[in-house]
């Protein structure tokens, strides 16, 4: 008994281990569209959250005219880097950049903006036939490109399988899905991660009411169908190392009780996950 408690907790620190050195959890804006890229920044912080992945129509606020792109000249950029700066916040990505957000005109106009601001990842779903000029970007300005999902059957990426193709051959490419996608597609989640983990660079953290069902709202982490206990295990089983961005599309205008329980229920998962390694042994 003494040696398979002492196994459990070798277990336990090795994934409380991995997920403080290498795992960066964030917070995905879009769960705070209904307000300012300012304000989401005052809410994260008040989460104790120090990284976001940012969508790119999103109103900065304040004193700074126009929204989290390109289109922001370098006042408001040089500005956004100093606020983020003195509040010890990162920016980790740009993202989801698709057809709604690129053309053939503005595309490397992202990839200039990511590369100024300091942000290492742009998140897209982009066109088939654009593939090789975001990898080609993506070289050129060393910001990677992680291909992100949807619901089917609008999203190119909608199955880990299109991904994995979508990735082969273009080393500045890798995988960001968003597991409550997944489990709205009728996607096995474990099963999906083993598929992308080579090249899986982060992930949307979020839990939904029902599998296989495009239409099935989010709810609170660890209500749903995601099972995210499984899939902090895979990770770790999987040596991730990469961002977790936690989105929450419910409950919009007022979220942030919500967002302080997935908060906190991602906080005490590994102690949960302990608990659960003694009651077997």
């Amino acid at each position: 008994m003494r040696q398979q408690l002492f196994i459990a907790c070798f277990f336990f620190i090795a994934l409380s281990s991995s997920a403080q050195k290498d795992w960066q959890l964030a917070i995905q804006t879009w769960t705070f569209h209904k307000y300012s890229f300012l304000e989401s920044v005052d809410k994260a912080d008040s989460l104790g959250v120090r990284d976001l992945e940012v969508y790119p129509g999103q109103k900065v606020g304040g004193e700074i005219p126009g929204v989290f792109s390109f289109t922001l000249d370098k006042d408001a950029r040089d500005k956004l880097k100093q606020y983020l700066h003195d509040k010890k916040i990162r920016v980790v990505a740009l993202g989801v950049i698709d057809k709604y957000y690129y053309n053939k005109d503005n595309l490397e106009k992202f990839f200039e903006f990511a590369k100024y601001m300091n942000i290492p990842f742009i998140t897209a779903e982009p066109e088939w036939e654009d593939l090789d000029e975001f990898n080609r970007l993506a070289a050129k300005y060393k910001v990677k490109v992680a291909l992100h999902c949807h619901p089917k059957p609008s999203s190119h990426y909608w199955h880990p399988d299109s991904t994995v193709k979508a990735m082969q051959g273009r080393k500045n490419i890798g995988a960001w899905p968003d597991i409550g996608h997944w489990a709205r597609n009728g996607v096995d989640i474990q099963q999906a991660l083993i598929k992308v983990k080579n090249k899986l660079w982060g992930l949307h953290l979020k839990d939904v009411e029902a599998f296989d069902n495009v239409k099935a709202s989010d709810v609170l982490f660890g209500k749903g169908i995601c099972d995210i206990p499984s899939v902090f295990i895979q990770l770790q089983q999987m040596r991730f190392k990469g961002v977790l961005s936690m989105e929450y599309e419910a409950n919009e205008d007022n979220n942030m009780e919500d967002m302080r329980y997935n908060k906190n229920f991602v906080d005490s998962l590994l102690r949960q996950l302990l608990h659960k390694l003694q009651l077997k042994q």
